[in-house]
């Protein structure tokens, strides 16, 4: 208990990258729940430079799972229910332990985050992180250039193997280093989602709607086209769903 209330409060991570405040102009027109585009301002705050590891993660199951304080009145329901989540297993899906972890629930991302000494991001915060508030609609630009970590097949057939990178390893990182923040896996966000959100809200530091059914995933994953790849791309998930091809990065604030 003591070990992982210290954890809970630990220093911010050398590598999470700072992104100072900005105003930007959030969504696009390719989709109608990315619209409107409007201008909107967040403070500064920090996030992963990668994405979670297999090996961090599984740190957190050996330190800190058992502790409630981590993890939220939702979350100690889900974790009574499900026990040891997927399990180790499943999460690592025959990959070594420096790709992402996978197969975690939005209530594991979250205490785990919680852990770390800080949180999921919002949608807001992660659509700055992707593009850092340029056009888009990839991290580095326009384009589809080969070596991304997403599907260039038009026909789906499943996932047939975790096809993820290491968590280093990208060759097209996104803004200040950002590794990963389209393809690879999808991730995790602090949001509900909901497909008019964007049309309502805060013009400083917006949130998604204070109740939902799904949580907002974003960024696409090895099995996705490009199309769902964007920085701007958005999709719904149940906070318990557990998927081969969804993992997270927590976000941090700025001291």
């Amino acid at each position: 208990m003591i070990l992982a209330f210290l954890m809970l409060f630990a220093a911010t991570p050398p590598d999470a990258v700072l992104l100072p405040a900005i105003q930007f102009e959030r969504g696009s027109t390719r989709a109608p729940d990315e619209q409107p585009v409007r201008s909107i301002a967040l403070d500064a705050f920090l996030i992963d430079q990668t994405e979670v590891s297999v090996d961090a993660f599984e740190q957190f199951v050996r330190l800190a799972w058992v502790d409630d304080a981590v993890w939220s009145a939702e979350g100690r329901a889900w974790r009574e229910a499900k026990g040891r989540g997927a399990g180790g297993e499943m999460r690592q899906a025959g990959r070594n332990s420096t790709h992402p972890v996978v197969a975690v629930s939005w209530f594991e991302a979250d205490a785990y985050c919680r852990w770390k000494g800080g949180r999921l991001p919002t949608e807001a915060e992660w659509e700055r992180a992707a593009c850092d508030g340029g056009d888009g609609p990839y991290p580095w630009g326009e384009g589809e250039p080969e070596g991304v970590r997403w599907s260039t097949k038009t026909v789906s057939m499943g996932v047939m193997r975790v096809d993820t990178a290491p968590v280093l390893e990208d060759k097209f990182s996104g803004p200040k280093g950002l590794r990963h923040m389209v393809g690879n896996v999808w991730e995790w966000t602090a949001d509900w989602y909901h497909r008019d959100a964007y049309a309502s809200g805060a013009e400083k530091n917006p949130r998604g709607p204070a109740t939902g059914q799904w949580k907002t995933i974003r960024g696409g994953s090895f099995s996705n086209l490009p199309s769902y790849s964007t920085c701007t791309h958005r999709e719904p998930a149940a906070p318990d769903d557990v998927r081969l091809t969804l993992g997270f990065r927590c976000a941090y604030l700025s001291h």
